[in-house]
């Protein structure tokens, strides 16, 4: 046994590698008799040498991204929404426009107007993506991604024709509730008296104009297609100034 006390090292080393076998002998003789958690050893091995063996209960596993609690996964960060070519998204504004009988250049009017067409711009109040949608108005309308833009653009085309709707196909009107919320329109029976929303309003509409335009000259149309949509627009929209706003 004097072994056991030894101070040479290298007997040190033997020692501790037949002890290691031993105690690995040992657990494998066991495990067909009772169930163990799965055991798996490390070996380190130190400057001065010596082996040391260490057995763990734990199997880690470094790639795994899962953290405690019921199938929780570490959150991914979000992907930038996607950059759509004019041709996306003229479609996306036709395909929702007919849907909602809207007119297409209404719709990226307002697009234009809130977002200059990007997908991922966020207000200072919280509104977010092409159409700006609040997220309680997102919400309302089921809009699980307001960065998503086909869904921004169906579910912000969608309250427009609600608010239409609610203000009897007035678009001024509409428009600043849009923006303003319905209340203060309800409340003002006009354009409240903001200058963030009267300008909104104006700026829509002068897009709106622009936007027609280009669409009669591409279809060979007349503006006046436009009020089969039953849109009543601004007596003054054909000659709508910065002092003229609705």
């Amino acid at each position: 046994m004097e072994f056991l006390f030894s101070n040479n090292p290298e007997i040190k080393r033997r020692t501790g590698f037949f002890a290691a076998l031993l105690l690995w002998g040992a657990v494998l003789s066991i495990q067909g008799s009772a169930p163990l958690a799965y055991c798996e050893p490390y070996l380190r091995i130190c400057k001065n040498g010596v082996i040391y063996y260490y057995f763990s209960s734990c199997q880690v596993n470094s790639s795994s991204q899962t953290l405690s609690g019921p199938q929780r996964t570490r959150p991914r960060p979000p992907l930038a929404p996607r950059r759509l070519s004019p041709q996306e998204l003229e479609g996306l504004i036709q395909e929702a426009s007919r849907c909602h009988n809207l007119p297409a250049p209404l719709v990226k009017a307002v697009i234009r107007v809130e977002s200059n067409f990007n997908a991922a711009a966020k207000s200072p109040k919280g509104a977010q993506g092409l159409m700006q949608l609040m997220p309680d108005t997102a919400d309302e309308l089921m809009v699980s991604d307001p960065y998503d833009p086909r869904e921004n653009i169906w579910g912000g085309v969608r309250y427009l024709r609600e608010l239409l709707d609610k203000f009897n196909n007035r678009l001024h009107l509409a428009l600043a509730a849009y923006n303003a919320g319905p209340q203060r329109v309800s409340q003002y029976q006009r354009v409240p008296p903001f200058q963030e929303t009267q300008g909104f309003v104006y700026d829509v509409c002068t897009q709106f104009l622009k936007y027609s335009r280009e669409q009669q000259t591409t279809n060979k149309g007349s503006l006046g297609t436009l009020s089969t949509a039953g849109i009543n627009l601004p007596n003054n929209l054909c000659t709508l100034t910065k002092d003229q706003k609705p």
